[in-house]
């Protein structure tokens, strides 16, 4: 057994052992509470800072016993004095950790000139029941983007009537804006266009898919395949190659587009009844043919990173757009197609005629004006062009 004074000694240690570990943790919930609310202007998270100060002492006390495997010379861990040890420091690092945040928060907000609001009391169940924050309802239907892919139907069904709540005070352009953005985020949708009306409510809302990988843009009847390749420094993108062995026979394998080449991996478009005459453990040759390169594929490279998208127009005998000039159209036309002939960037003075086709170029919302689903808003929308353009 111990005598009196060695036993007064180590509870004098342990004593200044503990109060140490509680300052410890209450510095270091100060620091984070008042950290927290200089860099955001909020309050912190309800015991984010106590936690992280009891971690510190954690750590600190896993430190000590890893390097002595005791807490104190001759008193084991499993003693009942570690046990009330641990106990204490925890207890008392807990409290003083919760002021210290307390403390923190407060000196944060006096040094910032930080105003902190009570969440409870009259004046905040007022403010709650001011109306503060705007709930708008998604339409029941929700369309398809033009030129963008099919959203999956179990999204559309989630979009309907959907209720989005906003900050209250934002304009028109704000709300569209926000509402945008959480489409796109919350539902995983490529593309969102909302059209708002004159009131701040939801009128229509457009969803699609933006392509990915080379699906969109093969031709039909092939297929992009990756070859191990010797590409010829001359080749480009959208260039025609042919393919040939690097074996003892140099021969033919096949004739293609280069779509991109990495190193020795080259991507190229074929017949898709040529791919079956790959190999996968072959090298091939990559030789420019000497046909005239085309920049169809950087074009549409291009095409899919940017908002715009093509879409197509076909020109009526009776349609609202039959004598109209091209130039009052929404968006850029790249081709005009007029009894089999293409005229490509037709002047904007040039008259439509029954029976010609557009390839338009422009972005979703305003390729809503010539939607024939939506026939009186685009006239109107038309209308409205034609006089300005007056």
């Amino acid at each position: 057994m111990m005598d009196v004074g060695t036993l007064w000694d180590l509870v004098r240690t342990a004593a200044i052992d503990v109060v140490g570990m509680a300052l410890l943790a209450g510095i270091v919930g100060l620091l984070a509470a008042a950290g927290y609310r200089w860099a955001t202007t909020r309050s912190p998270p309800a015991g984010a800072a106590v936690l992280l100060g009891l971690s510190t002492v954690a750590g600190h006390l896993t430190y000590t016993v890893l390097g002595a495997n005791v807490f104190f010379d001759g008193i084991p861990l499993d003693h009942q004095f570690s046990a009330g040890y641990l106990l204490a420091t925890f207890l008392l690092a807990g409290i003083v950790a919760a002021g210290g945040s307390r403390l923190g928060d407060r000196l944060s907000c006096q040094v910032a000139d930080l105003s902190r609001i009570d969440a409870s009391g009259e004046p905040a169940a007022a403010i709650r029941s001011a109306g503060l924050a705007v709930a708008l309802e998604l339409p029941e239907a929700i369309a398809e983007a033009e030129g963008y892919r099919s959203v999956d139907p179990s999204v559309r069904q989630a979009l309907s009537e959907a209720t989005m709540t906003l900050p209250h005070g934002l304009s028109t352009p704000e709300r569209r804006d926000r509402i945008e953005r959480r489409v796109e985020r919350d539902y995983d949708v490529g593309f969102v266009d909302v059209t708002m009306a004159d009131d701040g409510t939801i009128d229509r809302v457009l969803v699609g898919r933006r392509s990915a990988g080379l699906g969109s843009m093969l031709p039909p009847k092939t297929a992009g395949i990756a070859i191990r390749a010797e590409c010829s420094p001359a080749a480009s993108l959208g260039d025609p190659v042919e393919i040939r062995s690097t074996g003892d026979r140099d021969r033919l394998i096949a004739t293609g587009t280069l779509r991109t080449a990495t190193g020795s991996v080259a991507t190229v478009l074929v017949d898709v009844d040529r791919v079956d005459d790959f190999a996968v453990d072959e090298r091939y040759r990559l030789v420019t043919r000497p046909d005239e390169p085309t920049d169809g594929y950087e074009f549409a490279s291009t095409l899919r990173t940017v908002d715009e998208t093509v879409t197509t127009l076909s020109i009526d005998s009776d349609g609202r757009f039959a004598g109209e000039f091209v130039g009052w159209l929404p968006g850029r036309v790249l081709v005009l197609d007029r009894a089999d002939e293409l005229r490509p960037f037709p002047e904007d003075s040039e008259t439509l005629r029954a029976g010609d086709d557009l390839w338009i170029l422009a972005p979703p919302e305003d390729l809503t004006m010539v939607d024939p689903a939506d026939s009186t808003n685009s006239h109107s929308d038309l209308d409205d062009q034609t006089q300005t353009r007056t």
